[in-house]
This record gives C-alpha cells, structure tokens and sequence, in this order.
C-alpha cells in the first residue's frame, strides 16, 4: 500500500504545491536610485496566473505612479511588468503586488525603494577612494 502512495504521489510536481515567491525586483527592494526608474519589474520562482494580477507603485501621499498597465512579460509567465509615470519626484516609493500561483493560492507583497533627489546624490560622503584619490591629486 505505501508503494502505491509513493507511485501517485510521485506523478504530482512538488512545485504545483507551493505558493510563487517573488526571487528578483527591479528597483530592488530599499534601493536608493540616483535617477528615478521607468518601470517595475518583479521575478518570480514560478508563471504566475493572469487572473488576479496587480502590481501598483504609490508615493509618500498614497498616490498611484504607475501607468495601471501591469501585465505579465509575454515570453516569461514569472516575470510582471508596470510603466512608471515620468518623471518621479525624489522620495520613497512603495510596490505592491498581488499574483496568483501554481497552487491557485493569492500571494501578495510590498516593498520600499527611494528616489533620491540631485542635492542628496551629491551631498553623499565620497568614498576611501575618492578620498584618497582628492588627497594625492592635491598633493
């Protein structure tokens, strides 16, 4: 009897069972940008159903700044798409997403990124390098 278990439950793939984890985002997540992105961009482990798709990118006032045109990349069922409004303004930024898996089940997220505005790009510390590279030059 457990071999006939084993046999069926073998014929099932284990990744039909589990729920889409999201393995790659573009503007990452807690991404500080010096020029703000064109678009969203999330990857998934696995295709991720049409059915309940939704991705929205809203700024500090809870204001949408994406096109409303999220849909999934017509070559790759795990990768899902949105247009940003142009420009974006410097400040952070909020993604929140919804998919459904494999398994049918809603998965959904949110993660933060900053547009950092030219004064704070330029206002950040230079590095050891660019330290020491000002040091021996002025020498």
């Amino acid at each position: 009897m457990k071999l006939a278990w084993i046999i069926l439950l073998s014929w099932f793939p284990v990744s039909g069972f589990s729920h889409a984890i999201l393995v790659d985002a573009q503007p990452a997540q807690n991404a500080k940008l010096a020029q703000p992105p064109e678009k969203v961009t999330l990857r998934f482990d696995a295709p991720v159903g049409k059915r309940y798709l939704a991705l929205a990118v809203v700024n500090a006032k809870r204001q949408r700044v994406d096109q409303g045109d999220a849909a999934l990349d017509l070559l790759d069922g795990s990768i899902v798409k949105a247009s940003l409004k142009q420009p974006l303004s410097p400040g952070e930024y909020v993604v929140r997403y919804r998919v459904q898996s494999a398994d049918t089940h809603i998965v959904t997220g949110s993660y933060r990124f900053t547009v950092l505005g030219e004064t704070s790009a330029q206002t950040d510390t230079p590095s050891w390098l660019d330290r020491l590279l000002n040091w021996l030059l002025s020498r």
